[in-house]
């Protein structure tokens, strides 16, 4: 993705789109606040809304054809909401019709508008209110036109009241008695033609502009009706006033004639509600000839859905999180790859940096908008230009190093065999999780499979992806290739999800197939314990949310072997991050926090889960989970669906322990451990102490390397109400506090922690 793009993507967001009912209104009345305030039972406010939108409310919601009922969601479900009756509601209960006005400094220009209908008094109104000198000229006696006309629906007390609030409140200059033979006897500036249907057009009807209601003369503009058009709502006048007032504003600034003020025509609103699971609650219909009751009116307005679209963050922690719409996080982020020294912050650095990348939002959004692309990309352009703080990624990379480094990767073929039909590519985090789902699978592999099985244990890059650093990445994708190619280009078998993305993506040419294919094919081992009937969730992993094949597989296996499944509200195309994806623990871990609460309060039912990540985070939020392999190596299911997760030391040692046993099992060989300095050194660590390190992403050998160079170097300094000593060291971009003290042949480590300062040493 380009930079450039970024702007263009915030345009799919369709959160802002108009509602339906306002976008079909030709006044664009706000239903949708208006339904807020009545449920509220504020009808007042409502009525302040409401009379600010059409000028004239006790009329217009009297006189109102009601567009809106055609494009109301609920007729899809029951019946269109009462948009007139509520708006009746709102004239008939309001405390007041007292509009508050405010003070505009008045404008050396003075309008004319000929016609006091509600066409040229709405434009008369809008133009008065922004403290221009109006003058309207009506040949009858009073204002409202064809409202005072035999057969009229308004009573006259009612126009009385409307108009009288009008000339009261507002400073129009009004001739009434006043027939305009001609404009020439007009002084104005700028001037509307509002007589009405077969009404005076001075002779300039001919060069009449339907879409802006601009005439031949400069500064005459006229109204649809009168220059004979069609109206396809008896509201259209109003509006054409209410624009027409903008155009000449307009006009009187620039000196030019445009506008749309005639333009009628209704562009869909590219708005997206979901409207499934709304229950059937039929329309309020009034006790009595008058209308609602304020009770009635409340309960209609509850029956609006409220229509917007919310797909992304009722999916999507993190759009919840920062409270912001998709176009507001996409102009941040380019506030933040565009920053301007000494002028703008990065103000997404860490939002950026929040995401899980699993792509959820692409998929429920109704325009596919993929915040996954936008962030990833944005994260290695930050990296690029040294601005990503490498601390959010650092403990991620360290450990994709430590997977593939002597002490824990392995390239190996068969005992006695230089090449193999299949390579077995486990990933890190399975072995990380438990050696022995790796052992126990590859001798699977190896009893099922025909033409020799090798391996491959090591990290596919994932971290170096996710962190934005391009370099890194391809560095061992191209190692991970130049290994394949060395063992004959063998078909690989992936048992970790992201692993099969990251070959997906970047070792396309590699022909890949799922562990889980095979145990379908293949068949579970034999003699394993049926799931008797029990119910349990299968917890997609959102890597493999374009991986229907692997999905069907677990599903077929499970039921297979006795179990029933739940499915989650959000699962295969739409399934969820379980909070490990993105790295986003050093970042924001209140978002993950709340992501893990979220996942765990999904289902009532266990967890089966066929990703280590998914697995272990839920074990270690005491959500019983247990993992696909569990179901095939281990009887008491129980028990591993409470087994408590490693911690991040044990998962290095786990790794290391896994290696130890590949080389003696394949290889026939000692694995010969690596030694430092800072190994031998033992320091003893409470639960509690390492509980602390885990959730601060703080491993054992952290606080070795610490404490040895406390030690070796002296720089350390002793608290002499406790006796403990205290020190740092700075490792690349963490500087590690430790609070420890000598016990037996070691050290007692009491506390450690860690932060992204540089701590200047200055020898005196």
């Amino acid at each position: 993705m380009e930079l450039k793009d970024f702007k263009n993507w915030g345009s799919l967001c369709t959160r802002d789109e108009p509602v339906f009912c306002t976008n079909q209104c030709p006044l664009g009345v706000d239903v949708k606040g208006m339904g807020a305030k009545l449920n509220a039972g504020d009808f007042t406010g409502a009525y302040k809304n409401y009379s600010s939108q059409v000028l004239f409310p006790g009329i217009v919601s009297k006189i109102c054809d009601e567009p809106c009922k055609s494009a109301c969601l609920r007729k899809n479900i029951d019946e269109s909401i009462s948009v007139r009756m509520l708006e009746k509601a709102c004239c008939d209960f309001t405390a007041t019709k007292d509009i508050p006005s405010f003070y505009m400094p008045p404008k050396n220009k003075r309008i004319a508008v000929v016609g006091g209908g509600l066409g040229g008094l709405s434009c008369a109104v809008k133009l008065v209110r922004k403290g221009y000198d109006v003058h309207l000229y009506e040949e009858k006696d009073r204002l409202g036109g064809s409202l005072w006309e035999p057969g009229s629906h308004i009573a006259p007390e009612v126009l009385e009241e409307e108009f009288g609030r009008i000339t009261r409140n507002d400073d129009i200059k009004l001739h009434l008695n006043t027939k305009v033979g001609s404009l020439d006897a007009l002084a104005f500036d700028a001037l509307y033609i509002a007589t009405g249907r077969r009404g005076e057009t001075f002779g300039l009807a001919g060069g009449f502009d339907p879409i802006s209601l601009a005439t031949a003369q400069n500064g005459v503009f006229m109204s649809g009706k009168t220059a004979g058009r069609e109206e396809s709502s008896v509201l259209i006048p109003i509006r054409e006033g209410i624009r027409v007032a903008q155009s000449i504003e307009s006009f009187l600034k620039a000196g030019r004639m445009g506008g749309e003020a005639g333009n009628h025509e209704v562009v869909p609103s590219r708005l997206s509600a979901d409207i499934a699971g709304v229950k059937n609650k039929a329309g309020v219909k009034p006790a009595g000839p008058a209308g609602y009751t304020p009770e009635e009116a409340v309960e209609e307005a509850k029956r609006c859905l409220r229509c917007e679209c919310k797909a992304c963050a009722a999916a999507c922690e993190l759009i919840a999180y920062y409270k912001k719409k998709p176009k507001k996080i996409i102009e941040d982020v380019n506030a933040t790859l565009n920053k301007v020294e000494a002028i703008t912050k990065r103000v997404a650095s860490r939002q950026i940096n929040s995401c899980n990348l699993c792509g959820l939002c692409k998929e429920v959004c109704p325009t596919s908008l993929d915040f996954e692309e936008i962030f990833l990309a944005s994260r290695r352009e930050l990296h690029r230009g040294g601005s990503l703080p490498l601390a959010f990624h650092d403990f991620w990379m360290r450990d994709m190093d430590f997977s593939n480094s002597e002490d824990a990767f392995l390239v190996l073929n068969p005992l006695g065999k230089d090449t193999s039909r299949y390579l077995f590519f486990p990933g890190c985090q399975l072995g990380g999780s438990d050696p022995g789902y790796v052992t126990a699978t590859y001798d699977y592999l190896l009893q099922r499979l025909e033409g020799g099985v090798s391996i491959m244990v090591g990290c596919c890059g994932a971290p170096a992806e996710w962190a934005g650093r391009e370099e890194e990445h391809s560095a061992v994708i191209a190692q991970i290739k130049k290994n394949w190619e060395a063992m004959g280009s063998p078909g690989v078998i992936l048992a970790c999800p992201t692993c099969k993305k990251m070959f997906a993506q970047y070792l396309p040419h590699i022909t890949v197939t799922s562990l889980w294919t095979i145990v379908a094919e293949k068949g579970m081992p034999e003699n394993k314990k049926s799931g008797e009937g029990q119910t349990v969730t299968v917890f997609d992993s959102c890597a493999s949310r374009h991986e229907p094949d692997v999905r069907r597989s677990v599903r077929a296996i499970l039921k297979n072997s006795g179990y029933q499944l739940e499915e989650l509200a959000y699962s295969g195309e739409r399934a969820q991050c379980c909070g490990y994806g993105g790295q986003i623990h050093a970042v924001n871990l209140p978002l993950l926090d709340e992501i893990v609460s979220n996942r765990v309060k999904g289902t009532p039912y266990d967890y089966i889960t066929y990703c280590t990540n998914c697995r272990d985070t839920f074990a270690n939020a005491q959500k019983p989970a247990v993992h696909m392999l569990d179901l095939m190596f281990y009887d008491n299911i129980k028990a591993r669906a409470a087994r408590k997760p490693p911690t991040l030391t044990q998962r290095r040692e786990n790794r290391i322990q896994l290696k130890k046993q590949l080389l003696k099992q394949i290889g026939g060989r000692e694995m010969q451990p690596s030694v430092s300095d800072y190994s031998r050194i033992k320091v003893f660590i409470s639960p509690e102490v390492i509980e602390k390190m885990d959730r601060n992403l703080i491993v054992a050998e952290d606080a070795q390397r610490t404490i040895h160079y406390c030690e070796s170097t002296g720089n350390k300094i002793q608290d002499t109400s406790t006796g403990n000593l205290i020190g740092h060291l700075q490792n690349e971009v963490i500087t590690y506090w430790v609070v420890y003290r000598p016990e037996g042949d070691g050290f007692r480590l009491e506390s450690i922690y860690s932060h992204r300062l540089n701590i200047e040493e200055h020898v005196t």
